[in-house]
């Protein structure tokens, strides 16, 4: 029985709260009001450890102390300056110089959005512009993946593949000018069971752009390692070949990682394991340790050259915000001072070990997706069918998970992938624990 003060904050939040994701009129049932570090607690003071580090975006765990500070100190000196205009802070520019450290290759040049599905927006309308500015307003399509996420505002809402129509069908037709095809999901091949689902997924690709006409495409848009979709990682030659089909058709390529980069595959960004880097990259969550609203969208120098001396018609009032730009300043440093990339890598590897040998031999486990620590299992009823985990089963297992002590979110494309995606300063010690706690729930669920 929970405290007559928890169930008052429910009772005003079902009343007065519209939640995103889920039934309206609704709620958890649980309030969370601390966290620090892998955990977060609730207002019974139970802990909980962040399996999936809340929507995979607190990569340094709760409550850094750095972060803040550096908050503390910029309040201390100024709320807000707009970026319009040309104006400036010192904040935004020293978040950029670090940025331009980081990301690979030229992708040094930053439009600030205040998050992911803005940076989505602004990259599209980029790519666009860009084109415009060549006198080639016919390349205005764009091509994403079926499955994708790439957030739920309004030209990303477009983009997004993700829910079989969820996402875009209840809020009125799609706008025109955006193309799916099949993503490189090799356990759930769109085209059925053929020899190789990566190379399908290509030559499908190409045939599309070649159907659409190059000349009417602006842009490739995916995610490194599909996010939302569950954490489903390309076949190893996948993302070389997407690089090459986008140069050969002139094709500009927007890679999304907002959910995958900053230290969560074990690489600063995901693309890295493949040595693949787009025109343009989209960032954000793991950018400002989600302390404090804060996306960016990654320019090249391609693109830069072309947009520099015209009047970009485009941003939003927090674009560059000083205070989120501390907050990611303060982040920036924590990754390259504590060597988090490193230790996503080792622990990463540590849990796939683990899943591998303990967890895919399960009755109910078909397999373990992902690296470093973006990782997921995917759960079914029968795995001579395929057939994922029904909803009164999956719904038990998330309830299981939450007495135990665990949030974790159990979604995809099919709604069966249960994320092991922590915090990326875990330990080998605390990744233990979690797996310790998890394994016999899992290994409870009955196929049929």
């Amino acid at each position: 029985m929970v405290s007559k003060r928890t169930q008052e904050i429910l009772r005003v939040d079902a009343e007065k709260v519209v939640h995103g994701m889920y039934i309206v009129g609704r709620n958890q049932g649980i309030v969370m009001e601390k966290a620090h570090g892998i955990y977060v607690v609730d207002t019974e003071g139970k802990e909980y450890i962040d399996l999936s580090s809340q929507l995979i975006c607190v990569n340094l765990g709760h409550r850094r102390q750095e972060i803040i500070d550096a908050v503390t100190k910029a309040m201390n000196e100024i709320d807000f300056v707009t970026t319009f205009f040309g104006m400036t802070n010192p904040y935004i520019v020293e978040v950029s110089e670090k940025l331009a450290r980081l990301t690979p290759g030229d992708l040094n040049h930053f439009h600030y959005t205040s998050g992911g599905a803005e940076a989505v927006d602004s990259a599209v309308k980029l790519a666009r512009f860009y084109w415009s500015r060549q006198g080639l307003a016919g390349k205005y399509k764009i091509i994403s993946l079926y499955a994708s996420y790439h957030g739920s505002a309004g030209i990303s809402t477009n983009v997004t593949g993700l829910g079989r129509g969820l996402n875009q069908n209840p809020f009125g037709p799609v706008s025109s000018g955006f193309v799916h095809v099949a993503p490189p999901y090799s356990y759930r091949c769109m085209f059925g069971d053929v020899a190789d689902c990566g190379q399908a997924t290509l030559d499908y690709l190409e045939a599309v752009i070649q159907a659409e006409g190059p000349e009417s495409i602006a842009a490739f848009i995916a995610e490194p390692i599909m996010g939302a979709a569950g954490v489903i990682e390309p076949p190893p030659g996948w993302w070389p070949r997407v690089a090459e089909l986008c140069k050969q058709y002139d094709i500009l390529l927007i890679i999304d990682e907002i959910m995958s980069g900053f230290a969560r595959t074990g690489k600063m960004f995901a693309c890295e394991h493949w040595d693949v880097q787009g025109d343009m990259m989209t960032m954000a969550k793991g950018i400002v340790n989600s302390a404090l609203p804060f996306a960016a969208v990654a320019l090249n120098d391609r693109i830069y050259d072309v947009l520099k001396d015209n009047h970009m018609a485009h941003g939003f009032t927090y674009s560059g915000h000083p205070i989120a730009a501390a907050a990611s300043s303060a982040a920036l440093d924590i990754y390259v001072r504590d060597k988090v990339v490193e230790n996503a890598a080792t622990v990463g590897n540590h849990i796939k070990q683990r899943l591998e040998a303990e967890f895919v031999p399960l009755p109910c486990v078909a397999y373990a997706d992902g690296r470093g620590l973006f990782q997921a299992l995917e759960l079914v009823s029968n795995k001579k069918t395929r057939e994922p985990i029904d909803l009164p089963t999956k719904d038990k297992l998330c309830q299981d998970l939450f007495d135990a002590g665990i949030f974790t979110r159990v979604i995809g494309w099919m709604g069966n992938r249960m994320f092991i995606c922590p915090p990326c300063t875990i330990t080998i010690e605390e990744a233990d624990r979690a797996l310790d706690i998890i394994k016999p729930l899992v290994a409870a669920l009955k196929p049929k």
